[in-house]
């Protein structure tokens, strides 16, 4: 006779939004984020090797043929689509996780998945069809922790002073959810926006309006660093952004920039030369800094050294590193971070949501 086999529990956008769409959760979600860096840092987390289809050095996906009934208005018709897949585990808990995220031009919209797995029996227990929302969020989270850590003290007043800007460069999908999660650990709700496409810019600066921003654009990337306390970088460019020179004095000191478009091998948004004069450099993940992310350049160019980066695990238990705010000092350092995504994010909030299904299952 046959076992009956038992299907995994499938879990659909709708329910996954029902969850995460509280302040709490948000709240929640970047302490947990926090602990978790801090355990992946001293060896608590298992993460597995990044793959990543559809982007250089690899071929791009066959889509790229639709891009000529793109108009020119859309992100300029550049292909960027990509997908990326990544997997670990927390020694000790109940899973591990595989998630499935795509997204980029010409893609219409993100996509993807998370599976949670038993570590006990191997066998898949959850499918979370969150679309690519979970990816979003994680990573919105990390930059509010970033903030939370390192953002001039200027931005944790609700006054209108010299300074009290957030920069933000970008319009997609993750720089709404920068501002959202931002909202939680700051209090200046002044934004000035890059993007590529005029349509673009005024369609992010009429829905972050709507969320109780004031918002407005800028002409150049530029204008960010000379009048913003913190930028945040969301694009998938493959070339600097923001530029620096030996000869530049007008960037606005103090200044912290999260860097969180430069997910895959080439791409990148600053150049390696802000990097270089930068104070203190901190990355989600040690390893992953000389393959991807902001600081890829500046190491193959040696205009900085591994060992000066610091792992946000590590930069998050040495307070010392942290902004300081207490007034006693000037605190006046550019300080960069760079995140080009851990699989712990993905664990943790796969975690948190299936928590809180289970939790909806218990009977009172």
């Amino acid at each position: 006779m046959t076992q009956q086999q038992s299907l995994p529990s499938i879990v659909t956008l709708t329910e996954i939004e029902e969850i995460v769409s509280t302040d709490s959760f948000a709240l929640d979600l970047i302490d947990a984020i926090k602990k978790g860096f801090v355990s992946y840092s001293n060896g608590g987390f298992n993460a597995c090797p990044i793959q990543t289809m559809g982007a250089p050095p690899m071929a791009p996906f066959s889509g790229r043929g639709n891009i000529s009934n793109i108009s020119d208005d859309d992100d300029d018709g550049n292909y960027q689509a990509q997908t990326c897949v990544k997997s670990g585990y927390v020694t000790g808990a109940s899973h591990y996780v595989i998630k499935v995220a795509s997204g980029g031009h010409p893609f219409p919209n993100n996509s993807g998945l998370m599976q949670l797995y038993s570590q006990s029996t191997g066998k898949l227990e959850t499918i979370l069809l969150d679309e690519g929302i979970l990816t979003e969020l994680r990573t919105a989270a990390v930059g509010a922790l970033a903030a939370q850590l390192l953002a001039p003290s200027v931005l944790m007043t609700e006054n209108n002073g010299d300074g009290c800007c957030v920069g933000m460069l970008g319009t997609g999908i993750q720089a709404r959810y920068q501002l959202q999660y931002l909202a939680h650990v700051i209090k200046c709700r002044n934004v000035k926006v890059w993007g590529r496409t005029k349509k673009n810019v005024q369609q992010y600066i009429k829905d972050m309006t709507a969320e109780g921003w004031n918002v407005s654009s800028v002409d150049t990337p530029q204008d960010l660093l000379t009048s913003c306390s913190l930028i945040v970088t969301t694009t998938s460019s493959r070339e600097p952004l923001l530029k620096y020179t030996a000869a530049d004095n007008s960037i606005k000191h103090p200044l912290h920039i999260t860097c969180i478009g430069s997910d895959a091998t080439g791409k990148m948004e600053l150049d390696p030369k802000l990097a270089a004069t930068a104070d203190l450099l901190v990355a989600d993940c040690s390893l992953q800094t000389a393959e991807r992310g902001e600081f890829e350049d500046a190491l193959k160019q040696q205009l900085v050294e591994l060992d000066s980066v610091v792992e946000l695990g590590k930069f998050i238990e040495r307070e010392e590193l942290h902004r300081n705010r207490d007034g006693k000092d000037d605190d006046c350092r550019l300080t960069i971070f760079d995140s080009s995504g851990v699989a712990v994010q993905d664990c943790v909030i796969a975690a948190m949501v299936n928590e809180a299904l289970v939790q909806r299952e218990v009977p009172m």
